[in-house]
């Protein structure tokens, strides 16, 4: 175990450890025992959202009932060797007198866009074969792999607590509105250059914004649909299909211009027309 982020500036994750002035609190928000703790937190959370872990368990278990002050203070022990190891409940109490700023911290932590690099790495990997290959065929892969990631993506798991959380905590909305703007970034950006490398234009009313919004719901759906029904035909691993993929290029289908011009409205209307 490795960790490679202390330079990371934490000023904006971290807000609910202060000190006397500014320069005071950064220091203390950066400071590597901060960060062992956080680390802690994300190790107990991956555990209790890991795969599997429903298995292991013969009665209903509240949500977060694994994350402890005194859970987290053990854990620091077992972080890697770059990060101080001894918690101690005074060192953690002069960061966070009470819990729930800590869980409120940790979920920044957990949900910064640093930790979810892989939409931008699939979207980069994908972007040849969209642009140039068997179109349908490369939907399907990508959106095969962007399915099995999120299927078995903690963090993914984690979010859907998040939006809870968020209600009673109303600046855990920043961090997961950023992560979406993130990841809608991306798929935008791969949206465009699918559609000028290959000469296409959206029909009137939708923008490539707007694709890459369904697209990340769409996704997000199915994902929590398999989460609540492992056994549902969402995925076919065997060959490397996905609900995803055939919602992708129906969505396509409809949104491209074919060269009419006609709003996607109009293409409904006229086609239920043709078929009364």
């Amino acid at each position: 175990m490795v960790y490679s982020n202390l330079d990371d500036d934490l000023t904006g994750v971290v807000l609910n450890v202060h000190r006397r002035n500014r320069e005071a609190t950064r220091r203390l928000v950066n400071h590597p025992l901060t960060r062992a703790y956080l680390e802690a937190g994300l190790r107990i959370l991956e555990r209790e959202f890991g795969d599997g872990q429903a298995a292991h368990e013969d009665r209903l278990r509240r949500p977060l009932a694994t994350l402890t002050r005194e859970t987290v203070i053990a854990e620091v022990a077992h972080g890697p060797s770059e990060l101080p190891r001894p918690g101690t409940v005074g060192s953690f109490r002069d960061r966070w007198a009470y819990f729930p700023d800590y869980v409120s911290d940790l979920t920044r932590y957990v949900l910064r866009t640093q930790r979810m690099p892989y939409d931008a790495q699939l979207a980069e990997q994908a972007g040849q074969a969209l642009a140039d290959g068997e179109f349908s065929s490369a939907v399907h892969e990508v959106a095969f792999r962007r399915m099995r990631l999120s299927t078995r993506s903690t963090t993914m798991r984690f979010r859907y607590s998040a939006v809870a959380l968020a209600m009673q905590d109303q600046r855990l909305y920043e961090p997961l509105s950023s992560l979406y703007e993130h990841v809608t970034d991306v798929w935008e950006r791969l949206i465009v250059s699918v559609l000028s490398s290959r000469g296409l234009e959206l029909r009137p009313g939708l923008t490539p914004r707007d694709l890459a919004t369904m697209l990340t719901a769409l996704n997000e759906g199915l994902a929590l649909r398999v989460a609540s029904e492992p056994n549902h035909h969402v995925i076919d691993e065997t060959g490397r299909r996905s609900m995803l993929g055939t919602a992708a290029l129906t969505l396509f289908a409809g949104a491209v211009d074919t060269g009419d011009g006609a709003s996607i409205e109009e293409v409904v209307d006229t086609l239920t027309r043709y078929l009364e």
